[in-house]
């Protein structure tokens, strides 16, 4: 079938979405059997031949590659990641930015690679004369543990109540096969598109993304691009920074008998040295509110004390304590070297600010860096979403990210005008019994099937 012209356009979506409802036990079946497949952060080789089996069965021209971490780093110094691995999470610490030096000096290489974990990139060639669309879905999930919470098999891809639980339902397996059963039911309807449509199946999203970095530097761009990420079937065309840090307190360690020589204090827990610190981080969150925050808007800046570890006696004094947490942060209130910038004079202000620590200072290092990513509601890949979902009555306003991901590198990195739009919530992210409506997959699929048609028909500016 040759393309069609626009009058005909409705015609050949109509049938796409008579195909759509026709075949929903086989889009189901699909889900279902991507979920079943773990893909945990560093273990994502099985999951990724599984998508590029299906790729291929759809007609694709089908990549896989490692990404290449020097190469990242070389192009990208200032976000490229450490890659990161659910047993091995967050390991590696850095005072200013990660380096492949680093890493390579480290001895973590060997199981902080991605040997093994290869991006799947699947193209689908237009006719010629449309635009071209990059559809990006990371295939890792973070880990299932505690595994004693789940009241389901994480992988078995239960259907319940019109939900369907497991790792990966709603981040973001959803997402990336509601795309591929989008492009299912338009190849079975005979429709040709003008654009170019490239499938992108992304390793180490979570904790790093450098599967998607990795792309853009090799030069996968497109007139425009759709992250599937779980947005309840609604479009975002920004979404915060992310930073995790981590600060080492010192203390001097002594037994009770020891703590005290006379008049003096010999033995400083680091424990006690947490509050001028957790002080000075919470006064931080409040300057940036004070300068950025806009009435009923989404915080600015949001700063999470998540852990702290310390001591190992209860008789001794605690010789260090290390707080953990992450902080996001809105386009509009900084960027992220900016953040790791006031982190840093934060902890050098509560150093300055205590006696014990001017001698012994605590010191901030990072775990991971995002940058925050902001278009402008109006640009082109957004109004033909949001008609779309006008027309068939779904969510058509422009609803600000509330979580980062790979949008970032496709905008700032890569230059491509982007979305987030997929079905599931964020709410069911990283939680046990994780699950995902199955009416909101299904109709992301046709919701997807006339954004397609929609955008890669359409003629480049």
């Amino acid at each position: 079938m040759t393309p069609g012209d626009a009058h005909d356009r409705p015609d050949r979506v109509r049938d796409a979405l008579a195909v759509a409802a026709q075949t929903r036990d086989r889009s189901i079946d699909a889900l279902r059997e991507l979920v079943r497949v773990p893909s945990l952060t560093g273990e994502e080789g099985e999951a990724q031949r599984h998508v590029a089996k299906r790729l291929e069965e759809l007609g694709a021209s089908v990549e896989r590659e490692e990404p290449d971490v020097r190469a990242t780093f070389a192009r990208f110094p200032t976000i490229a990641q450490y890659p990161t691995h659910w047993q091995h999470d967050l390991v590696l610490p850095y005072a200013e930015l990660p380096t492949w030096e680093a890493l390579a000096a480290s001895g973590l290489e060997p199981v902080l690679n991605y040997r093994g974990r290869p991006n799947v990139v699947g193209v689908f060639r237009g006719t010629g004369g449309g635009r071209s669309l990059i559809l990006n879905g990371h295939i890792d999930t973070v880990t299932v543990e505690p595994r004693r919470e789940w009241t389901r098999d994480p992988f078995g891809a239960a259907i319940d109540g019109g939900h369907m639980f497991g790792r990966g339902t709603s981040d973001m397996k959803g997402g990336l096969v509601a795309a591929m059963m989008a492009l299912a039911c338009l190849r079975e309807a005979g429709v040709r598109l003008r654009g170019d449509v490239i499938v992108e199946s992304v390793v180490n999203e979570e904790h790093a993304g450098n599967g998607t970095l990795d792309l853009v530097r090799r030069g996968f761009l497109a007139d425009a691009a759709i992250v599937l990420e779980p947005t309840d079937n609604a479009v975002a065309v920004s979404h915060a920074g992310g930073l995790y840090f981590q600060v080492t307190v010192p203390g001097q360690p002594r037994s009770p008998g020891a703590r005290w020589r006379g008049a003096d204090q010999d033995g400083v827990s680091a424990i006690e040295k947490l509050p001028p610190v957790i002080d000075v981080l919470l006064a931080m969150e409040r300057r940036y509110h004070a300068a950025t925050r806009t009435p009923d808007a989404p915080a600015p800046f949001s700063l999470v004390i998540g852990k702290i570890v310390g001591g190992h006696y209860e008789t001794v004094t605690a010789s260090e304590a290390v707080l953990r947490g992450g902080a996001y942060f809105a386009p509009d209130a900084a960027d992220v070297l900016g953040v790791m910038r006031a982190f840093r004079e934060t902890i050098a202000a509560a150093n300055a600010g205590d006696a014990f620590l001017r001698q012994h200072p605590a010191r901030v290092e990072f775990l991971h860096h995002d940058d925050a990513a902001a278009q402008d509601p109006s640009i082109a890949i957004a109004r033909c979403a949001t008609g779309v979902l006008r027309r068939r009555g779904g969510v058509d306003a422009v609803r600000p990210g509330p979580f980062a991901c790979d949008m970032r590198h496709l905008v700032n990195q890569g230059g491509v005008p982007s979305i987030v739009f997929g079905p599931g919530t964020i709410a069911e992210a990283h939680r046990p019994d994780e699950r995902i409506a199955v009416a909101d997959y299904l109709a992301s699929i046709e919701h997807l099937i006339e954004i397609v048609v929609d955008w890669c028909d359409g003629d480049r500016p």
